[in-house]
């Protein structure tokens, strides 16, 4: 062992040799001193192990010098920082040379981003630099393009807003006057009203023009309405057309009532003699004119006043605060709000009242009366609502709630039953189409009694009879109301094949003190009989009537005191 070591204590690198046994105590302990290499010195240690058990005997260790590492070291930093070196100057150059390559796309980049349609771009670059002249004849031949669409753009412009403004006149043209006359409309009025208020002004309406429209056309009509504007220009009363039939014009200032009466007369009178033309026909027209003077709602009160001229058939009217007709309109606005909530909640209710035979004393029919009844229970009678719901479109939805109530409820019944009906109910398809269908999916029709007013239902007999034709195939039968006081001729009672005569109850509570009545009465009866037609007394206040109606052989009985109107409920059968 000892030359081993030596030999290996003798290599130059060695600089140091220690054995130590497994308790570690030092067996060799060899030192070579170099001050200038011991901090660089490498020590290396192995476990001596016995070679039959490969148990520890100790341990040795041996220090090499780190001199020739460290050189080599050395030199891998010297090498490491010349190839860094190289690597950056490598790499500045090819900045350098890429910088220079760019140096006019830079140019050409910033001339472009700041580029404006209409301008013109130049480009300077370098002969050198010649390899982007492609480059720069297509900027060249874009701003070209560009310029040229700029200039196609601003041509656009100029004939969209020459067009844009023409549409504007055109659009105000449109609302603010009239397409067929050419005059000013109502909504002219109305902005003229807000910008130069006049507090007096006149609407004139032309008296039946429905029939001209009827009986020439409504290109004839339009003809007309030409010929009136004209005509009014004519008389420089600068006319506006605010309606089918109506102008409007404001009255000269400073004229007092009396004066602006004897205009407007002087207008109406003027127009019913003017010759106007249809083809080769000659009309005169009529005219009803509504005035309002010193009014701070001209418009409105002109028209409030030119309703009222026509309900009283006069040739004009003057607007009079004092008659309070703009709250009665509001009164039947509100009245028809409250019958259309009706209609929605349900409120549309029917009460019934008895029809008593003279002869037995009982109950064989109900005439139906409609109600409307209050949310807080009470009940607003026809006489009320009615009127104001045959002026909207409520009113056939009432019928034909009427007509579905009462027939629901008699289909549990026995009794017969009638219903009224208005011209109206008759003349619209889309009601008796519904009475129909309600009739058959209740199978009420051979009791049912429609009773049809004789002052409005003969006045359309072609109508009225078609009506009733359909119902009696249907089983119903048919009785006229209030009879005896409208216009209908005893002729068209016959063509109509009614079954009962419903004798008005104005001839009937004074039939005792009033001898013409009972002549009128006694009239009644006698053709009722000869037609074969039964005969119902309306207004049965009293026994003595009741008595007196009996003896001359009426057939049944309805008033007050053979029943007041009740609600029915379903019998059980």
């Amino acid at each position: 062992m000892g030359e081993k070591l030596s030999s290996i204590t003798k290599l130059s690198e060695v600089v140091a040799l220690k054995v130590t046994d497994k308790n570690g105590h030092t067996v060799l302990d060899y030192n070579r001193y170099n001050p200038s290499t011991t901090e660089d010195a490498i020590q290396v240690s192995k476990k001596l192990l016995e070679p039959s058990s490969l148990q520890p005997i100790g341990t040795i260790s041996l220090t090499y010098s780190g001199e020739e590492f460290t050189q080599t070291m050395n030199q891998f930093y010297t090498l490491y920082l010349w190839i860094a070196l190289s690597v950056f100057v490598i790499l500045w150059i090819i900045l350098v040379w890429i910088n220079r390559i760019l140096r006019p796309i830079k140019l050409i980049a910033k001339k472009v981003r700041n580029f404006k349609p209409g301008e013109k771009i130049t480009f300077d670059i370098p002969h050198t630099q010649s390899e982007f002249s492609q480059i720069i004849h297509a900027f060249e031949a874009m701003q070209e393009s560009v310029w040229n669409y700029s200039n196609e753009v601003e041509s656009i412009n100029k004939n969209l807003e020459a067009k844009v403004h023409e549409q504007t006149k055109e659009a105000i043209r449109h609302l603010y006057y009239d397409s067929l006359t050419g005059l000013p409309n109502r909504i002219k009025l109305q902005e003229d009203l807000l910008r130069n208020p006049f507090h007096t002004l006149a609407i004139l309406n032309i008296d039946d023009f429905k029939e001209i429209n009827d009986f020439f056309g409504t290109d004839e009509g339009d003809v007309i309405l030409v010929q009136v504007g004209h005509w009014l220009e004519d008389l420089k009363l600068n006319p506006y057309r605010i309606g089918g039939d109506e102008f409007a014009f404001k009255l000269p200032k400073g004229m007092n009532r009396d004066d602006l009466i004897h205009e407007a007369e002087l207008i109406v009178t003027m127009m019913s003699e003017k010759p106007f033309k249809i083809g080769d026909d000659t009309i005169h027209l009529r005219a009803t004119v509504g005035i309002a003077i010193d009014s701070d709602k001209p418009l409105i009160h002109a028209d409030v006043a030119l309703n009222k001229a026509r309900t009283t058939k006069n040739l004009y009217s003057i607007y009079d605060s004092s008659e309070r007709i703009e709250q009665q309109y509001q009164a039947n606005i509100a009245l028809s709000a409250k019958i259309r909530q009706a209609l929605v909640e349900h409120r549309i209710v029917c009460q019934y009242q008895p029809i008593v035979s003279t002869k037995t004393g009982k109950i064989e029919k109900y005439e139906t009366l409609v109600r409307i009844q209050n949310e807080d229970g009470t009940l607003l009678s026809p006489h009320e609502f009615l009127p104001i719901a045959q002026k909207t479109k409520l009113y056939h939805h009432i019928t034909q709630e009427v007509v579905y109530q009462a027939c629901h409820l008699f289909a549990g019944r026995t009794e017969q039953f009638s219903i009224n009906l208005s011209s109206s109910d008759i003349l619209d398809h889309r009601t008796v189409t519904t009475i129909e269908n309600i009739l058959r999916q209740t199978s009420t029709a051979d009791r049912v009694i429609f009773e049809i007013l004789e002052s409005e239902g003969i006045e359309n007999f072609d109508e009225v009879d078609s009506f009733i034709s359909r119902m009696k195939a249907l089983g119903a039968k048919i009785a006229i109301d209030d009879f005896g006081t409208g216009y209908s001729n005893f002729e068209n009672i016959l063509k109509l094949n009614v079954d009962i005569l419903k004798i008005d109850g104005s001839l009937i509570k004074s039939i005792n003190d009033n001898p013409r009545h009972k002549i009128v009465v006694e009239a009644i009866i006698d053709f009722a009989n000869r037609i074969g037609a039964e005969t119902v007394a309306e207004f049965v206040s009293s026994e003595e009537i009741l008595q007196y109606i009996t003896d001359l052989g009426i057939t049944y009985a309805q008033g007050f005191y053979t029943g007041k109107p009740q609600f029915l409920k379903l019998q059980s059968m």
